[in-house]
């Protein structure tokens, strides 16, 4: 009897701190397990790492996943709504990772590594979403990931476990999906003839923080805090002239227009070498499309709104352009670097996984799972449709990315330009949190 009562003691306390492993504060929505949910293990391989709990991200030896709880209730809210278990497995069963280019779910490995390194740096008990009447901590966003590591070398064969050890979250309304890239333009790191237009580095009077309560991108002259210079400012004025702040000459002003759109860019230099360009920093003024200016200036129909009817409408009106890509205050300056292009959380992007997304609905770093219906290319054209369904990482943002809306990242080079310009469509999409996680915190 004493022998039974040991085994049991120690059973219980063995199950205690696996489960305390991932405790990140307190439980997310208030929910609770229900003991009597309790049944059936599964046995995973071994993993390599260290590690004692499930939402470690690495495990030596033969890894025995505890039990599944189900939480008692799930949270719903007016943007998320939880998927039934059955439901959850039939999304899971829809993913096809070939219509992402990848040949097996380990393939995320370092994209999901990136996110968990970014959510790691964040205070663990702080909100990384709050809405009315459901929130989520960057601890469990953390445990979220983690356990999604712990998973990869098994979902090629047991994809159903990502339905079994997740709840799937909805979105009640679709997100209007866009896609961009990182373009590759003409450009010299001096200033030779043909190469004229300026790309700039981060001026060193940019400032950003509070005034007056709010956050702001200001410069400060003769004592008085003012908003930085616009694209008027730069672009016409001519203000930023001869502080030595080019980094490089552009071959077109409007490459450079459409290069700070997308964030990032590589120059072709005229030696045929490379040389990448990432996102420095902001002047702080709100972004407004070229493309709707000139269409309500009468000057582009509705469907030609694209940048090569923009670059044709320039060509034949040269005059124009700097008046008109002023309409635009937002203006972007780079920084140059050995490195590939990167998203809001200072790490790589991943073509066909990162999503740029509104941080207020949808926290960097997080897991999501997704299907849009996009361009299908062959040779760089479009020859038709195909759909995507698959796992996505918010990785990235942008200043028109408010509310339901995803930027999905296709990839680097013009000739992924054709899909990722064309990409306008509504997505289905899916947050994904552990079900460890909502019962943990």
């Amino acid at each position: 009897m004493k022998t039974g009562r040991a085994i049991r003691f120690v059973f219980f306390a063995l199950c205690v701190v696996g489960l305390a492993a991932c405790a990140r504060g307190g439980p997310l929505f208030g929910a609770k397990a229900d003991p009597s949910a309790m049944a059936g293990n599964a046995t995973l391989g071994a993993v390599s790492g260290a590690g004692v709990g499930l939402c470690q991200p690495g495990v030596t030896g033969s890894l025995t996943l505890r039990p599944v709880i189900e939480p008692l209730t799930l949270p719903a809210c007016d943007l998320f709504f939880p998927l039934s278990g059955t439901e959850g497995l039939e999304s899971t069963a829809r993913i096809d990772l070939a219509s992402q280019g990848l040949t097996s779910w380990t393939a995320l490995e370092g994209p999901v590594q990136r996110s968990l390194e970014y959510a790691l740096n964040m205070p663990q008990d702080k909100l990384a979403l709050t809405r009315p009447g459901m929130s989520l901590t960057w601890g469990q966003v953390v445990c979220s990931l983690e356990e999604f590591l712990v998973l990869l070398p098994h979902l090629d064969g047991n994809p159903e476990l990502l339905a079994s050890r997740f709840v799937w979250f909805g979105m009640r309304k679709k997100p209007l999906m866009t896609g961009y890239f990182t373009p590759e333009i003409p450009a010299s790191l001096t200033r030779i003839p043909g190469y004229e237009y300026p790309i700039y580095g981060v001026p060193d009077d940019l400032r950003s923080g509070a005034v007056r309560g709010r956050q702001a991108v200001y410069r400060v002259e003769r004592g008085r805090v003012l908003p930085y210079h616009d694209r008027r400012d730069v672009d016409v004025r001519g203000v930023l002239t001869g502080r030595g702040l080019e980094i490089a000459w552009a071959r077109d002003p409007i490459d450079v227009f459409y290069m700070q759109i997308e964030g990032a860019g590589r120059l072709r230099l005229p030696d045929g070498t490379t040389r990448n360009v990432l996102y420095g920093a902001k002047n702080g003024h709100g972004f407004t499309s070229l493309g709707r200016v000139m269409h309500a200036k009468g000057l582009l129909p509705w469907a030609k709104l694209s940048k090569a009817h923009v670059k044709e409408y320039f060509v034949n009106h040269p005059e124009q352009m700097f008046e008109l890509m002023a309409e635009n205050r937002s203006y972007v300056f780079f920084r140059m670097e050995d490195a590939p292009p990167e998203g809001a959380m200072g790490k790589p992007l991943t073509p066909m996984v990162s999503l740029a997304t509104d941080r207020e609905l949808l926290p960097l770093g997080s897991l999501l799972a997704f299907e849009a219906e996009i361009p299908r290319a062959e040779n760089g054209r479009n020859v038709g449709k195909r759909t995507v369904t698959g796992i996505g990482l918010a990785q990235d943002v942008g200043s028109a990315i408010r509310g339901p809306r995803l930027d999905y990242y296709i990839g680097e080079g013009n000739q992924v330009e054709s899909i990722a310009s064309n990409i306008m469509t509504e997505a289905t999409v899916y947050l994904l949190i552990s079900k460890e996680a909502l019962i943990n915190g």
